[in-house]
């Protein structure tokens, strides 16, 4: 099995080193994908771009705090086990993340900020963990994590050119990596912390080596698909379809082995171990397993997914909706039709390209399937739709190369015109990262607010907000305890409402609602209770209310398709539209009257 493992690395090798030398435009794509991906990639930083980046990074930091300080079986598995949600192999990821820092942390005697961490209680999104921690242990965890992230980014698009180069050749690779580099969707997800961009790494690894097996009849590539899609599987279940295209992979290796289809197919060892490598891959990669929580590890790949799929995260709209409301806001409307016109063009092609048939049939089912899987779900996000990105561009790319050999006339300029649009929407949705709303208002706190100015906010996670690291804080939302009722401030010196605080006052939301919210955001807008606003960062709502595409209305969904950072959902990366943020400041005596309703 060793001598296997090495020839195939060595294969791996020889390949990437092929294909660099042999296509002089390759290493301008990978170049382009690089600067992209990681353009402005320290934005929100110390803060996190999503809960769930701050979430991974915890569920990492913590284990390797009681470790240093109790370094026990007992401390090793409730360390694991405490989480927000027991995750899989991102634990290992950020934990190799924070190596440099804990390291820094020896050297400069800071290790006290991992020992005495402890087990930091939920309050304001573990608000007082953040803020009792050191800022450069954050911002140079977060910059490790960001940075692996833009790496496993930039290897989806090389696996995406070398998909493409076996379906049909290294023009249909290229256009397919150059339409993955410019889908802002796939951008986006590259500039946060989490499982999705590793995920979609190993899912595209399996996918590449599976068509390597049909073509070859390699057991090795059969065995290592396996434990690549196990490996894709454990960072996020979504990745599950794989298990579907390893069995069909398995089949369509039949139609090239010359006698009897059933002898062709009855490999039993092969199988075996490829089912065997698969699910260790999950096993190991779930630390809660290894550590002996086998409750929670359950709960996480049998009963969690089931619940996903009817989990309310958005408004209830009919599913179509949801479908062209993440693919408008990930692609942009010029890619969204040329996607749909290519994807359906390539798949009713599939006869008339004996070569490439296989390879074709795999990324075309992997694309019917997750689209079969989303279907089921009450709602999505851009994010849950990243494994499709690629396929997309594959499936494109083939309509696009057979357009321009069929017809140059009218296929170039085609290809061009799709570049330029998809490039420049997506050119000013990354842009946007270099002056986003909530690192401009965190700017503007640390150079105008006093060091013993005391700040207002209400929301739930303090994610959400422009919070400088070392700035006080009211936090007023839900039920307080003995101890931080005594820390508020009758009368803070700012005042800072978002987006998501906006939403009160739109009537009729379908999260956000109350009337006594609503009557006090109004009234502190309007000048009521002393105090006034001092500055704006992002694009004001509308008379304050934010203006969202209505649940299944296809002509508001326009507006997301043509300008990119705009309004998300619930856990996605907050854009420059959700990030609007206003801060008021006290011009007054203190008045008593003011009663926060939360």
């Amino acid at each position: 099995m060793a001598s296997r493992i090495r020839a195939l690395f060595r294969r791996v090798r020889t390949q990437v080193a092929d294909d660099f030398r042999s296509d002089p435009y390759l290493p301008f794509i990978v170049l382009l994908a690089a600067v992209l991906c990681s353009f402005w990639f320290w934005h929100r930083i110390p803060n996190f771009a999503t809960r769930d980046e701050k979430s991974r990074l915890l569920d990492a930091m913590v284990p390797m705090g009681r470790m240093i300080a109790d370094p026990s079986i007992e401390t090793l598995q409730r360390s694991v086990e405490w989480s927000r949600v027991p995750f899989g192999p991102t634990l290992y990821l950020f934990g190799l993340a924070l190596l440099p820092v804990l390291l820094v942390s020896v050297l400069t005697g800071d290790l006290s900020a991992f020992t005495e961490l402890g087990y930091p209680q939920p309050e304001f999104g573990y608000y007082p963990a953040w803020h009792g921690t050191p800022e450069w242990i954050w911002t140079w965890s977060l910059v490790f994590v960001r940075l692996f992230n833009v790496a496993f980014a930039v290897g989806a698009v090389y696996l995406t050119y070398r998909l493409g180069t076996v379906l049909r050749d290294r023009a249909t690779g290229r256009l397919a990596a150059l339409v993955l580099t410019l889908t802002f969707g796939f951008l986006t997800i590259a500039h946060e912390g989490g499982e999705d961009m590793p995920a979609l790494f190993f899912l595209l690894l399996a996918l590449y080596l599976l068509v390597r097996y049909v073509r070859t009849g390699d057991g090795t590539a059969f065995l290592a698909a396996s434990a690549t899609g196990g490996v894709a599987i454990a960072f996020k279940l979504t990745a599950a379809p794989i298990v579907f295209l390893v069995g069909l992979a398995y089949l369509l290796r039949g139609r090239h082995v010359e006698g009897e289809w059933f002898e062709a197919l009855f490999r039993p060892r092969l199988v075996a171990g490829g089912a065997l490598l698969g699910l260790l891959a999950i096993l190991v990669g779930y630390p809660t397993f290894l550590v002996g929580s086998f409750d929670k590890f359950l709960y996480r790949v049998l009963e969690q997914p089931g619940a996903r799929s009817t989990h309310t995260t958005g408004p209830t709209a009919q599913i179509w909706w949801w479908f062209l409301r993440g693919y408008f806001s990930a692609l942009g409307l010029p890619l969204f039709f040329a996607a749909l016109a290519g994807v359906v063009a390539s798949l009713s092609a599939v006869r008339d390209q004996a070569t490439s048939t296989d390879a074709l049939a795999l990324a075309g089912v992997a694309l019917v399937v997750y689209l079969l899987l989303f279907s089921g779900w009450h709602d999505f996000r851009v994010h849950h739709l990243l494994p499709t990105f690629p396929l997309i561009a594959l499936l494109l790319a083939l309509s696009l190369i057979r357009l321009r050999e069929r017809n140059p006339s009218v296929g170039t300029p085609v290809i061009a015109l799709l570049l330029v649009t998809t490039g420049i929407y997506a050119g000013v949705g990354v842009g946007g990262y270099a002056s986003m709303p909530r690192d401009q208002a965190t700017e503007w706190l640390q150079d105008n607010a006093d060091d013993d100015a005391t700040m207002e906010i209400y929301r739930r996670d303090f994610h959400d907000a422009a919070v400088p690291h070392d700035m006080r804080i009211n936090h007023l939302f839900g039920p307080e305890d003995e101890a931080e009722a005594a820390s508020i401030v009758d009368c803070p010196e700012y005042i800072q409402l978002g987006y998501r605080d906006l939403l009160y006052l739109q009537n009729g939301t379908y999260y956000r609602n109350g009337r006594d919210q609503q009557a006090y955001f109004r009234d502190l807008l309007s000048g009521e209770y002393s105090y006034r606003i001092v500055a704006e960062f992002g694009p004001r709502p509308p008379n304050f209310v934010p203006d969202r595409p209505t649940p299944g209305s296809v002509t508001d969904l326009f507006h997301v398709g043509l300008v990119p950072q705009t309004d998300q959902y619930a856990d996605e990366q907050e854009l420059a539209e959700n990030q609007y943020t206003v801060i008021l400041q006290r011009d007054s005596a203190c008045e008593y009257g003011r009663f926060p309703p939360f």
